[in-house]
């Protein structure tokens, strides 16, 4: 079944590319720029929806507090209280993960295919100063560039602080300044038709997450002013 999802992204870079010969700009890397756009739209409604519960779970965080400070020595009945709060709310806590969890496959199918894709045009396979998508870019520009988007990314996308949770709130300020190295240094020893990818993948996001957030913004205006 894997083997079938990777063969699909191979197929899918195959036909986004035979688009951009349609159109007279043949290229593998305006391809990937394509099918991320795509992929970015198709999750959108995730992603609006993971916006919307870590907003909603940012609002309840003096309501939680109160919960475990309420049941401190019986974690079963907090437990139960915190659930109800959440449905009481119509929050799933879960919801979040999901967005994350379908860009794993994603990204490693996307991985796989480019490390054993026959390009049809190997002189298409380059992307301005890169020779070819499968090698890792050898200026190291895409991988700064991974590490910046997603350091921008994860900034525009942090909910606003309740202050009732500092533990949390210094883990989440962490990951903000140490994923950026992290995803930056891998996109180093990946092929760079991936770190394209991701670049393109977190500036979509970047641009969408501006969105919500000033959608956001009107609906509370509107509830504040009704």
């Amino acid at each position: 079944m894997w083997d079938q999802f990777v063969g699909g992204f191979t197929k899918l870079i195959e036909w986004f590319y035979t688009l951009t010969v349609s159109m007279g700009v043949p290229s593998y890397a305006l391809a990937i720029i394509l099918i991320t756009i795509v992929v970015k739209i198709a999750l959108y409604p995730l992603t609006a929806k993971q916006m919307k519960s870590m907003r909603a779970m940012a609002e309840l965080a003096p309501k939680q507090k109160a919960l475990q400070e309420r049941y401190k020595k019986d974690p079963q009945k907090q437990q139960e209280m915190m659930m109800e709060l959440y449905k009481e709310h119509g929050i799933n806590p879960l919801s979040g993960c999901l967005p994350l969890l379908l860009q794993f496959p994603i990204l490693i199918a996307f991985y796989n295919a480019l490390m054993h894709l026959q390009y049809t045009v190997p002189e298409h396979a380059g992307f301005i100063w890169l020779l070819n998508l499968s090698d890792p870019d050898p200026a190291h520009i895409l991988p700064v560039l991974a590490g910046v988007t997603t350091y921008i990314q994860m900034k525009v996308s942090t909910t606003p602080s309740s202050g009732s949770n500092a533990q949390a709130e210094q883990t989440q300020k962490l990951m903000t300044y140490f994923m950026p190295f992290i995803i930056g240094y891998m996109a180093m020893n990946f092929a760079a038709g991936l770190a394209l990818y991701w670049v393109t993948f977190n500036t979509a996001g970047i641009v969408q997450q501006l969105f919500i957030n000033r959608s956001f913004k009107i609906q509370k205006g509107e509830k504040a002013a009704g």
